[in-house]
């Protein structure tokens, strides 16, 4: 207990909490940078949109940061805000359910939605979560095996004619 509460311990202590949290913001404005380049915002902008992306973060059980690479990766593809959100929602969701980074998320996501040429909103984006996650849970491949083998697969099987639940089952 004396160890604890030292002078010593206690300027380590906060040295290194002060340490964490710079590290945390440089990353936090490198994530902020690469959305503002890719969109129509400033890093001002972003930054002023922290108290929004932070509360999304603590909804969803993800960092902030998260919430932004979420959000970058679909502006990347020119979605608008309102479509952003609403998909990088379920995709942050996929991601917290799975185990995965958001990026890898997003990426699982977007391969889906564009290789089945579904459009990409809210709707889409659950569609793919609950198959991915239904699939997960009644056989022995986890929701990343699924995403990943429908990277591949997707556009190919798109253009057989086959449903998206049909190719995720198959390759379940």
């Amino acid at each position: 207990i004396t160890y604890f509460f030292g002078l010593n311990n206690s300027i380590n202590l906060a040295r290194r909490a002060i340490q964490n949290a710079f590290e945390t913001i440089k990353e936090l404005d490198k994530t902020m940078t690469q959305t503002a380049v890719v969109t129509d915002f400033t890093v001002g902008d972003m930054w002023e949109q922290l108290p929004e992306y932070t509360k999304r973060a603590n909804e969803l059980g993800v960092t902030t940061n998260d919430v932004y690479a979420a959000a970058t990766l679909y502006y990347q593809q020119g979605l608008k805000t309102n479509e952003v959100i609403a998909v990088s929602n379920e995709t942050l969701k996929m991601a917290r359910i799975a185990g995965i980074e958001a990026a890898e998320a997003t990426d699982y996501m977007t391969a889906a939605l564009r290789g089945f040429n579904m459009e990409i909103n809210e709707t889409s984006a659950k569609r793919v979560n609950d198959v991915y996650s239904e699939l997960a849970a009644i056989t022995a491949a986890d929701t990343e095996e699924i995403a990943t083998a429908m990277t591949k697969t997707a556009s190919i099987a798109a253009n057989a004619n086959m449903e998206f639940e049909t190719t995720a089952a198959l390759l379940a």
